[in-house]
């Protein structure tokens, strides 16, 4: 599979998940009231298209995907990593939220009272990052390094991973996410690396929110959606964490690295950027983005709004 058919996958998942958000709307309401559903759904139609690329392709999901196993130490570093990397995160997500609300907070809060823990975490924690980290860390960044350079296959995946979102504030953090799990998927020479990553941070979100609104149901609202009159106060704030946590994250990256013998792998991300084979960015990838950003803006339902005026001009009276 390559950077050509990673594409397509792509604008495939992207024409996907629109039908099948209308395919709910209409006819299954249940589901997209229900948050687990609603995500278990959106989760294999992201994953399929890739999935049926690499075995048309004749890969081998195992090898092509790279879950390899690392170092017990590799793990627990890891789980520093992700503890390092989360005020750049927390800033990335204050710092959209000058134009737009908290897209975490908001759903997550309001159905909170109806999904009991264990079943929320198993949806966020442990479904979502296994699911997105078999598509963008393994089917898309795996396919992307075979046409082009490793620093390009990174930034590459880290849009879709971005864009999957729907929406500018995950977007924000998604991409950066995205490029950190990359770094920890060439430091480990495995996608469970990044896996780990993933679920620490939404598992982290899963426990925050019940142990914040066992004391209070608008409690985790408050906490996450600041005030606009703050946000200026708690992004100075993770400014100064971010300075301080993430030259550390980095340390412990490099510290991965040499535990896993490949330091200079993850060298070659930074110093090999010209290697070039074929092209990456093809049409159905412009069109794809071009699809999320149309959505994301709200231009949508502007654009659903004339072309349904233009029909009905052309009726006969």
């Amino acid at each position: 599979m390559n950077s050509k058919k990673a594409n397509w996958a792509f604008l495939i998942t992207i024409i996907g998940y629109f039908g099948m958000v209308i395919v709910i709307g209409m006819f299954f309401p249940f589901v997209a009231d229900n948050l687990v559903l609603a995500n278990l759904v959106c989760e294999v139609v992201v994953v399929l298209p890739v999935l049926i690329f690499a075995l048309v392709s004749k890969e081998k999901l195992t090898s092509f995907l790279g879950f390899h196993r690392i170092k017990f130490r590799s793990v627990l570093m890891i789980g520093l990593f992700t503890f390092l990397s989360m005020p750049v995160l927390s800033l990335l997500n204050l710092f959209t939220q000058f134009w737009v609300k908290n897209e975490i907070a908001d759903t997550l809060s309001t159905q909170q009272e109806n999904i009991p823990f264990a079943l929320m975490y198993l949806s966020v924690g442990i479904i979502a990052p296994v699911f997105e980290e078999i598509v963008c860390r393994g089917g898309y960044y795996r396919s992307y390094c075979k046409s082009g350079s490793t620093f390009k296959a990174m930034i590459l995946s880290a849009i879709i991973f971005a864009l999957i979102h729907m929406n500018f504030n995950q977007a924000a953090y998604a991409f950066i996410m995205g490029i950190f799990a990359v770094l920890l998927v060439e430091a480990t020479g495995s996608l469970w690396a990044s896996v780990l990553y993933h679920g620490f941070i939404n598992g982290s979100q899963v426990i925050l929110l019940y142990g914040v609104m066992s004391e209070s149901i608008d409690s985790y609202g408050e906490e996450m959606a600041i005030a606009p009159e703050l946000l200026m106060v708690a992004i100075g704030v993770y400014v100064i964490f971010t300075a301080v946590t993430l030259p550390l994250a980095w340390a412990v990256l490099m510290w991965i690295g040499r535990v896993e013998g490949r330091s200079q792998i993850l060298s070659d991300i930074w110093t090999k950027r010209k290697q070039k084979k074929d092209k990456m960015v093809t049409l159905p990838f412009l069109l794809a983005v071009s699809i999320c950003l149309i959505v994301m803006t709200g231009l949508i339902g502007f654009i659903l709004e004339q072309f349904i005026k233009l029909v009905l001009m052309r009726l006969p009276s």
